[in-house]
Formats: C-alpha cells, sequence, structure tokens
C-alpha cells in the first residue's frame, strides 16, 4: 500500500476538483493500492491575514517523511510582503517536503529541487498573441497580469514579452498593469490604462486568467464600451468562468483532467526505478469565443452547460441540507449534536465518513477559565491555542463512517494526525483546517468525500461549523463570567483556590469524565500542621499568613490542569488528571520545597510543616469521589499520627 500527501490550496477553484479527482482516479486504477491524503487550505491574498494564518497551518499537520510521494499545488498561495502568512505556509510545505527525502512534485509552480507536472505556460500564453496577432492581424494590445511574483505568471508575462520583442510589437511598460488574480485587477487595470492612454483603447487585452477578464469587461461596460464591439478580450485557465458570460471568453483550458494522470503516471515511474525528466509538460488547448468575435463552439458550450446542469442538480440537496446545518448548529447544545448535523448534511453526498478534532484546551478552557492568581482574573482562553502546528492535547471528538451510528469518542491523537486506510482499492482523506481566526482549533477529516470539492461546498461546510463551535464555546465561557460576576463565586478569598463550591461545580465533572474514558484522578490531600500552635503563639494573622503560604507553594507547584481546592480551614486538596501515584508524590516533594520559600516572604512563622494522602482512582472500580478523598483523608491523618508518635518518643 502506497500513501501519497497532496498539499493543496484550493480556492474554491474548478480544476482544483479536476486535479484531485484525476489524481484518485489514476491512482485507483494502478495494480499496488494507493491513497491519497488532501491537506487542503482555502487562504486567499485578499482574506485577513489572521484567516490565512490559521489556513495554512494545516500544511503543519503531516508528518511529510511518512509518505511514499508528495504532490504540491500552492502556486496560488501567494508569497508577497504584505501576506506573511502565507509566505510561511509556502515555506513550511516546502521545506518539510524537500527534508522528507520523498519524491516531491510540485503541480504548476516550477520550484527549484522538484519535479514539475504542469502546463508549458510560456507557450500556452504565446498560442494567445499568435492567434491574435498571426491570425486576426492585431499589433495593438494591453496586458493585463496577476502577482508579479507567481510563476505561472511570471512565465506568461515572459511569453508575452519574447513573442512582442520577436515580432516587433509595441509592449513597454505603459501597456502592462499587474496586480492579482480576481475580479478586482481587472477593474482597477482598465481605470489605469485608460486614463494612462488618455482615453485611447487597444485592439484588444490579454488577461492573465478569466476572472481578471471578467473584470475588465465590468469595468468596459460602465466606461460605455463593450466586448467585441470595442476592443477584443481573452483569459485564460478558468473555463468554468469564461464559458458562462455574456460575451463568453476566448481562454486556454488547461486540461486539468490530464495533469492528475501525469502526476500519478511520474510517481509510479519513479516507484519502479525508472527515469523520469524533471519538467513534464501537460497539454492546453485554445479556446475561441465571443470576446475575439468568435461564434461560441455549440459542441463546447453544451458540454460546459451540461456540466453546469450536472453540478447544479447533483448540489441542490446539498445546498438544502447544508442550509438546514446553518439553521441547526446555533440551538446545538453540544459538540455531539453539531457532528450529527454535520452528518446529515454529508449523507447527501458520496460520503465515506467524516472526523471532528478539535483542541481539548477548548473544552477544559470553556468549563474552567485558567485563573491567572497574582492578577485575580482569568486568562485569555484562546492564548492556550497555538499559532503555528498542532498542540499535543488534539483529540478526535467525534465519528461517523457510512452505514454506521455517528458517536462521541473523545480520544487523545496528538499534534500529528494519522488516518489508516484499510481498503484494497486506495482511499481518500480530505483534510481541511477549523481555526477562530489564527488559533488553531482542530480539522475535519472527509473520508472519500471529494465530491465537497467538486461541488465547492467544502468552505461552506467548515465555515458554518467553525462558527457554531465559536460561538458554542463562548457562550460556555460567557456562563461561567456570568457565574462569577453574580457573585456566586467559586474562589476562596484568602488563598485564591477554588472553595467547596468550586471544588463541587469542577471535582465532579472531571471525575466522572475521567471514569468515562477510563482515565485516572489523582487526589492529593493536605493539611497543616501545628496551626493551632501558631494561632496562640503569634495570633491568626500569622495563621493566616501560614495557610497563605501553603495555598501559593500549591499554586507553584501543580500542572495547568490541576485543580487546586481549599477544602477547610487548614485542609487543601489537589485534583489533576493522572496516570501515576509517582506524579502526585513530585508535587507533594515540589510544594514541601516551596513552602519555606513563602513562609519567609509572607512573615510566616518558620515551623509550618504539612501532612499529606495521595490516592489515585481506578476506573475499574465502583467508588464515588467522596469516597476517594475520605481515603486520602485517611491516608493524610495516619500521617500525622505517625509524626506525633514520632514527637512524643523524641520528648
Amino acid at each position: 500500500m502506497k500513501k501519497v500527501l497532496y498539499v493543496l490550496n484550493d480556492c474554491m477553484r474548478k480544476f482544483s476538483y479536476e486535479r484531485t479527482e484525476g489524481l484518485s482516479r489514476a491512482f485507483r486504477a494502478m495494480e499496488e493500492p494507493v491513497d491519497l491524503y488532501v491537506v487542503r487550505s482555502d487562504g486567499y491574498s485578499e482574506f485577513a491575514p489572521e484567516h490565512n494564518c490559521g489556513e495554512y497551518n494545516i500544511f503543519r499537520l503531516p508528518d511529510y517523511s511518512e509518505f511514499d510521494g508528495i504532490l504540491l499545488d500552492i502556486n496560488s498561495v501567494f508569497t508577497t510582503d504584505n501576506d506573511a502568512y502565507a509566505s510561511r505556509g509556502t515555506l513550511y510545505a516546502a521545506e518539510a517536503a524537500a527534508a522528507s527525502g520523498r519524491p516531491v512534485i510540485s503541480m504548476a509552480n516550477d520550484m527549484e529541487g522538484f519535479y514539475y507536472v504542469g502546463i508549458d505556460n510560456y507557450s500556452a500564453m504565446q498560442t494567445v498573441i499568435r492567434h491574435l496577432h498571426r491570425e486576426m492581424g492585431l499589433t495593438d494590445f494591453w496586458f493585463v497580469m496577476g502577482p508579479a511574483d507567481n510563476y505561472e505568471n511570471l512565465e506568461r508575462t515572459r511569453g508575452l514579452r519574447d513573442y512582442c520583442k520577436e515580432n516587433g510589437l509595441p509592449c513597454g511598460e505603459d501597456r502592462f498593469y499587474a496586480e492579482s488574480f480576481i475580479i478586482e485587477c481587472g477593474i482597477h487595470a482598465f481605470r489605469a490604462l485608460f486614463d494612462r492612454h488618455g482615453g485611447a483603447l487597444p485592439q484588444a487585452v490579454i488577461c492573465a486568467n478569466d476572472h481578471i477578464a471578467l473584470g475588465i469587461c465590468h469595468a468596459a461596460e460602465k466606461a460605455g464600451y463593450q466586448v467585441p464591439r470595442d476592443f477584443l478580450l481573452t483569459g485564460f485557465d478558468n473555463t468554468d468562468v469564461s464559458s458562462y458570460l455574456s460575451p463568453s471568453i476566448t481562454t486556454v483550458d488547461q486540461v486539468s483532467w490530464s495533469l492528475g494522470d501525469a502526476c500519478a503516471d511520474v510517481l509510479r515511474r519513479i516507484w519502479q526505478g525508472e527515469r523520469v525528466p524533471r519538467r513534464v509538460c501537460t497539454p492546453t488547448q485554445l479556446i475561441l469565443r465571443e470576446s475575439t468575435g468568435h461564434a461560441s463552439d455549440q459542441q463546447d458550450l453544451k458540454k460546459q452547460i451540461m456540466e453546469y446542469i450536472g453540478r447544479n442538480s447533483s448540489s441542490t440537496d446539498f445546498s438544502y441540507r447544508l442550509s438546514a446545518m446553518q439553521y441547526q448548529l446555533p440551538g446545538c447544545r453540544s459538540v455531539e449534536e453539531m457532528g450529527r448535523a454535520l452528518v446529515q448534511c454529508l449523507s447527501t453526498l458520496k460520503c465515506g465518513g467524516v472526523s471532528l478534532v478539535l483542541d481539548s484546551s477548548l473544552f477544559e478552557n470553556s468549563s474552567a477559565l485558567p485563573f491567572d492568581d497574582s492578577a485575580r482574573q482569568t486568562k485569555d482562553a484562546a492564548g492556550d491555542l497555538p499559532i503555528e502546528g498542532y498542540s499535543d492535547s488534539m483529540e478526535l471528538v467525534f465519528q461517523w463512517e457510512a452505514g454506521k451510528e455517528p458517536r462521541t469518542v473523545r480520544k487523545r491523537v496528538g499534534r500529528t494526525l494519522r488516518v489508516r486506510g484499510q481498503g484494497e482499492q486506495g482511499e481518500n482523506y480530505l483534510f481541511t483546517p477549523i481555526h477562530f481566526k489564527e488559533y488553531t482549533v482542530g480539522c475535519l477529516v472527509f473520508h472519500d468525500c471529494l465530491d465537497l470539492i467538486r461541488i465547492k461546498g467544502v468552505s461552506s461546510v467548515v465555515n458554518t461549523l467553525t462558527m457554531a463551535l465559536r460561538n458554542y464555546f463562548a457562550g460556555r465561557r460567557l456562563k461561567y463570567m456570568n457565574l462569577l460576576l453574580s457573585g456566586i463565586s467559586r474562589k476562596d478569598a484568602l488563598t485564591g483556590l477554588y472553595n467547596r463550591l468550586g471544588y463541587h461545580d469542577l471535582a465532579y465533572p472531571l471525575f466522572r469524565e475521567l471514569s468515562r474514558r477510563g482515565g485516572r484522578l489523582g487526589i492529593l490531600f493536605l493539611d497543616m500542621d501545628h496551626l493551632k500552635q501558631v494561632n496562640d503563639t503569634f495570633g491568626h494573622a500569622a495563621g493566616d499568613a501560614a495557610i497563605r503560604s501553603i495555598s501559593n507553594a500549591i499554586l507553584h507547584s501543580i500542572p495547568a490542569d490541576a485543580i487546586p481546592v481549599r477544602y477547610g480551614g487548614d485542609e487543601f486538596l489537589v485534583l489533576l488528571p493522572c496516570a501515576q501515584e509517582q506524579r502526585l508524590r513530585e508535587i507533594l516533594d515540589a510544594v514541601s520545597a516551596d513552602l519555606p520559600l513563602e513562609a519567609e516572604r509572607l512573615g510566616a512563622p518558620d515551623m509550618l510543616d504539612i501532612s499529606a494522602g495521595c490516592v489515585l482512582s481506578d476506573p475499574e472500580e465502583a467508588k464515588t469521589l467522596d469516597q476517594y478523598v475520605e481515603l486520602a483523608d485517611s491516608l493524610m491523618y495516619a500521617e500525622k499520627n505517625a509524626k506525633r508518635a514520632g514527637e512524643k518518643v523524641r520528648a
């Protein structure tokens, strides 16, 4: 069984599905099964930088060295200085791929050290201007290009400049405009070039893609001009955009299905030990349409219309289910309910299953916000979520497989997620990020569900679920804050530890959750020795200082997921998820070591000492939390009595 990683920046492009489906189809046809893992982002240069940061972080999810081949389809991730997040995401994917030692194919972007599979952008763009020049006799052009540091754009621009120079056509900088690959580029370009040339139009405008051409059409119509009456227009490679416009746009079809087939063939030949050329170019096709004065090919138009109808007919039910999910999610009272609403939506598609992975700190922070003892206020919960990479606290929280009932899991999976295919014909998995702006929250994993890319539904599903999750966890945090603000505080005023109310609200749910998952709860029962003697000898103020000394030593010594409680006057509890009693002993030693320092700092007597009892719960036993606490209490008293007996012997 081979495993191939496909790193994809989608941007909901039509050819993203064609490439992905081409790969999947080719891998299924191989003699040895190949599993395809698609790690997909939806970043774009015009999105907020924080959003892109969260999107491109998905590139850090896989262990690149675990795969037999790597495909990078990240040419649309712009690397300009004003989008540093995109640059970091692109560089990480390229560096991790290079360091993996595996064969790497860069799709549509010729990157040093990798195989290149894609079209010959240089020659394809020369095909466009050659037709306009030689077949139609045009000599006066404007050129509207994409981002200046994008590989495809650079090659297309170079092809135009070289052709013009070789054929004596004007191609000065006054005829070029470069910005981005989106509609606004065409709008801005028409206005700028129109003003630059004093209102004189060229014979034709050549655009780096069809989205730009659409922007040119809009701006020209607003200025009172029409294509092709006043000038001709060409696009490039977004054939789903160009075919439905009026006029339809002359363009270059990348025949993207063939790119997926070619990548699979290159990997197959490498695996078989064959020598493969570093560059493999796939075919293109110049499609002449109304924007250059040609009548649209009726067969081509019929094909495009049938594809359009097919896509919409197959996605209509999904759209209705998506709307239903968007309506249901705000009312969901648990992540499990959200998962079931998601399954109802996906059940309309060919989908083998879905897994929801979330950072477990979300659940912890929503039920008990971290507390900064020195500032006496809660910390920002988002501060515990990573910005780069994934944390070790990632959990598989919900899973559904086709033909089975959805189920809640809560299984720790760690920072690097893996899926193991079991099919004999090769499986495909689609990973897409879940994030709150730049903060990494988790990911959705779709099994055998490439239809989501075809109908451009991935972003809709993920964005809807993300908004619901964000509101859900924010609501839980708000509920907790309202409890604090209403005066029902769970903190002890003297020590800052949780009081009995806090113990009740936090310890019991934690015990139940750990027991359900087969985990253990560590219980450390501490009691101050000689408090009465301190009060009688030094006064109650000294006794309070002694109690604060112990509580501060506890806070300094426990991990972030522990629950510290002032259980009584001089009695303290520490509860935490724990696998070994040795961990409790280490905490007790740390408290004892820190106690003299705290006593000196707070002016407490130097006679402070504590007795302790340590207990580890057993999920196989039928004991309650209260019974475990009583056991820890009895062990503490046994230690205290032993100390007293020793003191009598010495006396």
